[in-house]
């Protein structure tokens, strides 16, 4: 079965403002259930139905992922998180050891 993580995670706030990764498809129907009953439309309906059949193999990752970003933008819940400048993602220098090399 394809994996059930998403290419690129997408980043919600629920009622409380508070903003969540939903990085899987597990993750978006969570999001999905918790949605108050007397907001739920259509387009929740159908966002719901792609990531359940997603999630069982029915449909792609990639289908779950576009219906719960079209959802989550339409209800006004999406969050656009900047990335990471370069300098806090690049590589880590794993043993400094070497920085002292030429001191002993």
């Amino acid at each position: 079965m394809e994996s059930a993580t998403f290419k690129q995670p997408v980043f919600v706030r629920d009622d409380s403002y508070v903003v969540q990764k939903i990085g899987c498809v597990m993750d978006a129907i969570e999001f999905l259930e918790e949605w108050p009953v007397e907001k739920r439309g259509l387009l929740h309906a159908a966002a719901c139905d792609t990531c359940y059949s997603a999630y069982d193999g029915r449909k792609s990752v990639e289908a779950a992922n576009k219906a719960f970003t079209a959802w989550a933008r339409r209800v006004g819940v999406i969050e656009d998180v900047p990335a990471a400048p370069p300098w806090m993602t690049g590589p880590k220098i794993s043993n400094a050891d070497h920085l002292l090399e030429g001191d002993g």
